[in-house]
């Protein structure tokens, strides 16, 4: 009885450390709760459970060990290198074996014991983001269990001392004031006046367009939990657009009051696009696929090709639910900015940091990857660091070696997300509430749709100059939009560093290396590296070993090498892009006045019977040249007539008018 006296005593002590780092915390943690479970029902453990803190923990398996009759305990516990714990596991009281008596102890005087060597625990990892995740369950004891039975059991000390005087009352009335606590903690997170904003919104938008899409979680008391919206521009912007979207958690995890999450794409300019937004009170699996089934749903259904997000194990899960055939692949970003929190403590952590960051960009095949990186873990003994294993695991998702043959439409997972990270910053600060957000969300969006509208003008009225002769570099100046053309000038700057070198014909594919001199950041001679370049004769195709068009839709420096060496002035239309183009009319452009406070609801009702009309006559005039002939000349017809006849009365007389007079 002793032992489990003292074990209970370091709990305790341990519970009262993490609620003094809870407080500390602040709201946030609310935001980000996880699993809420109902007072009625126990939940079973189950691998995959994810939970927001110990406490939470301790207190879903004590409901259950009450429910099914045995204590528990914590059995065990593993700290990382930065001394931060990463594993534990809670377990029945009876696991354990009966300590042998030592000789020279009063044998005579040994204290009963329950110990039964019981298997039922349930193992928990500690992830960064602050998840407690199960990895495994046993629910099988080799004794007799007693339900019913709750006094007896430890649970009653994770409840206050004043709930407890409840328990002897009342146990049920406990246990259901412990959850409604949990649940109510999270759900005033979203006050009355934020719902009453965003309703507000859904149905001022919703009467603008009837595209307007939005949905609602709510719990079993009808609180909104989580939120997803999408209005009729993001809609359509998905369908110009949609091959790659990146799922932004930004919001979530950067210590922001409001729970935003967004669906973000790539224009043809190179900037984010939103495909859609989301509130949400929770980061645990189940929300997030209600999340991307919510929006799923918007898009009729219409997968994505690829799914970036960041390495939570939440949203990880999720996307393979909702998205199955989707490549989903995570932030390198987000990765290469834990270095420094993950490996800090190790006492060769620059020179583990450099040979890392070469490893992840400067492997060109996976072999490549696959051996430096065994050589990293032995040369300096990692092979316990649990985050790097967990990275080597995930490398098919995020290192560029097995990611660069995915088509990610320049949302790079290497670089720091500038644009989708500033698409709300402006507007949102620290504190800023929903209310203020909704508030706020025309004007951010409005500020977009100017910036575009500003480089589809520059775009199509002027254009960056050449920085060569080469034929090639005017064909896509002609074509693509000024931001993307550069991009394109940046690989023909590169072509100053590679040499092109035939090396053999195998029928009628010619082998081209290509040797690329790599500079330092103070312009000395850094390395060299040889990327293989497959050119077909028949058709003028072009096959780089970087994999860069693939990967970013820009044709690469090696590939252009060879173009030129083979005097090539025109590439074949494979290379160039439809979404990079600075002439394609995108359905969404019509919709851009959604966002505008209309003085007039007659203007909003004009505009809703006119643009799905324009859109359905864009569809037909882009099957051909001489249907999209036929529809300029209609279109230029019925524009002169609007401007020449006043409509403002006798509307329907001046059309019967005009028919007259054609016929």
């Amino acid at each position: 009885m002793e032992g489990n006296l003292e074990m209970d005593a370091s709990l305790k002590n341990e519970n009262e450390k993490l609620d003094n780092d809870e407080n500390d915390s602040g709201e946030k943690m609310n935001i980000q709760g996880f699993g809420q479970t109902s007072p009625t029902e126990v939940q079973i453990p189950e691998v995959g459970m994810a939970f927001l803190s110990y406490e939470e923990v301790r207190k879903f398996y004590n409901r259950y060990a009450q429910s099914v009759g045995f204590n528990t305990a914590k059995v065990s516990t593993k700290n990382g290198d930065d001394g931060k714990q990463k594993y534990f596991s809670l377990a029945c009281a009876r696991s354990g074996r009966t300590a042998t008596p030592t000789a020279g102890k009063n044998s005579s005087r040994a204290r009963n014991s329950s110990k039964t060597n019981c298997k039922a625990r349930m193992n928990i990892a500690v992830y960064d983001d602050g998840r407690y995740v199960v990895t495994r369950v046993c629910l099988d004891h080799n004794h007799e269990l007693n339900p019913g039975q709750p006094r007896e059991f430890r649970c009653s000390e994770m409840v206050t001392s004043q709930l407890k005087r409840k328990l002897e009352v009342n146990d049920s009335v406990v246990e259901m004031e412990c959850s409604n606590n949990i649940a109510n903690a999270r759900l005033l997170t979203l006050g009355n006046e934020d719902a009453e904003a965003l309703m507000t919104y859904f149905y001022k938008m919703q009467a603008r367009n009837s595209n307007f899409f939005y949905t609602i979680d709510r719990d079993e008391e009808s609180h909104i939990r989580n939120v997803f919206w999408a209005d009729a521009r993001c809609r359509a912007a998905y369908e110009s657009f949609g091959d790659v979207i990146f799922f932004d958690t930004t919001y979530l995890t950067n210590g922001y009051d409001v729970p935003l999450v967004m669906f973000v794409g790539m224009n043809h300019h190179g900037e984010s696009v939103l495909f859609g937004c989301g509130l949400i009170l929770g980061k645990d699996k189940d929300t997030f696929v209600w999340l991307f089934r919510s929006w799923l749903t918007c898009m009729l259904g219409h997968s994505p090709k690829a799914v970036i997000t960041d390495q939570c194990r939440a949203v990880q899960v999720a996307v393979r639910e909702v998205f199955p055939d989707s490549r989903h692949c995570l932030s390198l970003w987000h990765i290469m900015k834990k270095l420094l929190t993950k490996l800090k403590e190790l006492a060769q952590y620059k020179a583990i940091k450099k040979i890392l960051k070469n490893i992840i960009y400067d492997s060109i095949k996976p072999s490549d990857f696959e051996e430096n990186w065994r050589n990293l873990i032995d040369e300096h003994n990692l092979h316990d660091n649990e985050w790097l294993k967990s990275l080597y695991d995930d490398r098919h998702h995020w290192a560029p070696v097995y990611v660069k043959k995915t088509f990610l439409a320049g949302i790079s997972t290497t670089q720091r997300r500038e644009d989708t990270d500033a698409f709300f910053d402006s507007h949102v600060q620290s504190k800023t509430t929903v209310k203020q957000f909704i508030e706020l969300y025309d004007s951010a969006m409005k500020s977009k749709i100017m910036k575009e509208n500003n480089a589809d003008f520059a775009s199509l009225n002027s254009c960056n100059p050449t920085i060569t002769n080469y034929l090639i570099e005017k064909q896509f100046q002609k074509i693509y939009t000024n931001e993307i053309f550069k991009l394109f000038q940046d690989e023909l700057r590169g072509l100053i560093f590679c040499n092109a070198s035939f090396v053999m014909t195998e029928e009628l594919i010619s082998v081209f290396e290509v040797t690329e001199t790599i500079l330092g950041k103070d312009g000395m001679f850094s390395k060299e590296m040889k990327f293989e370049v497959l050119f077909n004769e028949a058709d003028c195709k072009v096959q780089c070993l970087c994999h860069l068009f693939e990967f970013k839709g820009i044709l690469c420096r090696h590939a252009l090498s060879v173009f030129i060496k083979k005097k090539v002035n025109e590439v074949p239309p494979c290379y160039v892009l439809e979404r990079w183009q600075k002439d394609i009319k995108h359905g969404y452009e019509f919709l851009n006045w959604v966002y505008d406070n209309v003085d007039s609801d007659d203007q909003d009702k004009r505009r809703m019977k006119l643009t799905p009309l324009l859109l359905d006559l864009q569809q037909l005039g882009v099957d051909s040249d001489n249907k999209c002939d036929f529809l300029i000349q209609l279109l230029a017809e019925a524009k002169s007539k609007l401007l020449s006849v006043d409509y403002t009365d006798g509307c329907k007389q001046s059309i019967e008018n005009e028919k007259e007079m054609d016929i």
